[in-house]
């Protein structure tokens, strides 16, 4: 009998490590109807971001504004939401292998993956983004020679658009899906 109970524990914990061992599994991001795409490695983002910024959204009509701490390097993407006494109001995260999005202020259909592509379109080095999207047949380009403009495009519709401004803005606005926001250095942050 003591052998069985054993044996038992011994498979609980088995089992157990191997549970905990399983990758998480990624959701893919409907950039179209039809299209669906993987999110890209954390290794995209070439040049690391570190600092606070104005997060001003409008997601399903709603609008909301948050201090930001954000932050990306090769291995991970991390954005704080915080108000202005500087209270978490939202956590964004990705390392690759898992994404997590926990907050009451953004829709609750609206699944992690969609802000951490749209921050990788944003952030990401362009040509891995293009080679990227050329395997589910999708289109981005730069509007003008500045870089200031991205846009992801299939069959000549535009599905997002990414605007930089010089004072180191970064406004998207998912076309397709109706919801748009705007990253904005804390010092130099014009509302929307």
């Amino acid at each position: 009998m003591k052998n069985i109970f054993i044996l038992i524990a011994i498979s609980f914990v088995f089992f157990g490590c191997a549970s905990n061992n399983q990758k998480n599994t990624l959701n893919k991001v409907y950039v179209t109807n039809t299209t669906k795409v993987d999110l890209l490695p954390t290794s995209s983002i070439k040049n690391v971001i570190d600092e606070y910024q104005m997060f001003e959204g409008n997601f399903d009509g709603k609008s909301f504004l948050a201090n930001a701490y954000v932050y990306a390097d090769d291995s991970i993407i991390q954005i704080v939401l915080l108000n202005e006494f500087g209270i978490e109001m939202g956590t964004l995260y990705y390392d690759g292998e898992q994404a997590n999005l926990e907050s009451s202020i953004f829709p609750k259909n609206l699944k992690c993956e969609y802000i951490i592509l749209d921050i990788q379109n944003a952030y990401a080095d362009f040509d891995e983004l293009k080679n990227h999207y050329k395997k589910y047949g999708i289109d981005i380009e730069v509007l003008d020679s500045k870089n200031a403009e991205r846009r992801i495009i299939k069959n000549g519709k535009l599905i997002e658009q990414i605007i930089y401004d010089e004072s180191n803005s970064i406004t998207i606005k998912n076309i397709l899906r109706g919801y748009e926001y705007k990253l904005a250095s804390t010092s130099d942050y014009l509302p929307l």
